[in-house]
């Protein structure tokens, strides 16, 4: 009977082994991907990979990165981060499904490992479809406020911790993380008008069918609106109490007594 415990304990300890050793290469996997990417550069505190060479060009665009992150309500001085450029098609939607988001986004951060895999395709056909209409937003398609957005995301697990981040409504967090990091360039555009920006967000035959578009870009401007108009910080703005039909209606009601 003894011997019968003896290899049933055997067995499960090989299987938390095996367990561990799965986790340890899924983890080292999502850390580490570099093998799969050709071209390496070293930004100050950004490492980019690539499968494209990564020249002089493209230090304007981390520069950029780097103003927007350094304007935001907790911005980390010393932080790194690793930025994976997926130009492939078959890599983005790897990562997606090994971190159980969509393959159709524009990037993935994971905030323990301060990594940012980022859909370079879905990146060019956001600044193509929209082509430049609508600046400081995750619609114009640039990669310095793609990276800053995942950014933001990281800031705000590091401020809250990990499960009052999840906790989070998605028009929350999506609509802070596009706050913080467009944040820098709207501040510093003189023509930069939030009115025209709820203009436009009532502009049905502009969005068409476009209504996640649409509602990504109204959670943005929600999120501004409690922050610059109403002076919500963070701990305000996640308090249960503030829900989003409220915020809109206040919003709209602020925006007509504009005019």
């Amino acid at each position: 009977m003894r011997s019968g415990y003896r290899v049933a304990g055997k067995w499960v300890g090989l299987g938390v082994l095996v367990l561990l050793v799965i986790a340890a290469l899924y983890v080292g996997f999502l850390a580490f991907p570099s093998p799969l990417f050709a071209h390496k550069g070293s930004f100050d505190e950004f490492t980019v990979y690539s499968n494209v060479s990564l020249d002089d060009a493209f230090d304007p665009i981390m520069e950029e990165a780097r103003v927007r992150i350094a304007a935001m309500d907790d911005a980390r001085p010393g932080e790194r981060y690793r930025i994976y450029l997926c130009e492939s098609g078959r890599l983005y939607p790897l990562f997606a499904a090994l971190t159980r988001r969509t393959a159709n986004s524009l990037a993935i951060g994971v905030s323990a490992l301060g990594t940012i895999y980022v859909n370079e395709a879905k990146v060019q056909s956001m600044a193509q479809q929209h082509a430049g209409r609508i600046p400081h937003s995750r619609f114009e398609g640039n990669l310095a406020e793609v990276v800053a957005h995942e950014v933001a995301h990281f800031n705000v697990v590091e401020r809250l911790g990990y499960r009052a981040a999840l906790r989070m409504p998605v028009w929350k967090s999506e609509g802070y993380a596009e706050y913080q990091a467009n944040r820098a360039t709207t501040r510093a555009d003189s023509s930069y008008d939030f009115v025209s920006r709820i203009d436009l967000l009532r502009n049905g035959p502009y969005w068409g069918d476009a209504s996640v578009a649409r509602r990504l870009f109204e959670w943005h401007l929600l999120v501004e609106f409690l922050a610059d108009v109403k002076g919500y910080d963070l701990e305000q703005l996640v308090d249960p109490a503030v829900t989003e039909p409220d915020a809109r209606s206040e919003m709209i009601a602020w925006y007509e007594a504009q005019s």
